[in-house]
């Protein structure tokens, strides 16, 4: 597993910063924004790994994504901006558009720990 989903880029000068990751495993669809900000293409995909920056997902390795797009995570209503930094065959990894809210993440593995996945 790659951990560059999980780094966030220092400033000139500065070295990146390595975030704690949690081992997940929740449906987490992945949406395709089209012209005009309409919902172009929904496809499924099994999130993995997740910290506050970044997650790795199983996603189909013929399917090819634009650079940017949508992940909804399961049972966590909120659609969450994210890019492509590491593709390695059915391997996935994604930087969010901006960090994770701590709260967020504790709400997502608490309901993980709850459903007894």
């Amino acid at each position: 597993m790659s951990m560059i989903m999980h780094l966030a880029q220092g400033k000139p000068g500065q070295s990146a910063v390595a975030y704690p990751h949690f081992h997940i495993e929740r449906p987490c669809p992945i949406l395709v924004i089209g012209s005009q900000l309409k919902a172009k293409t929904k496809y499924h995909a099994l999130l993995r790994h997740i910290s506050i920056c970044g997650a790795l997902l199983d996603f189909n390795a013929a399917v090819l994504l634009p650079r940017h797009f949508f992940l909804e995570i399961d049972s966590v209503q909120e659609e969450i901006g994210c890019a492509e930094v590491y593709r390695n065959g059915a391997e996935l990894g994604v930087r969010f558009n901006m960090l994770l809210a701590h709260e967020f993440l504790s709400r997502l593995i608490r309901v993980q720990f709850s459903s007894g996945l």
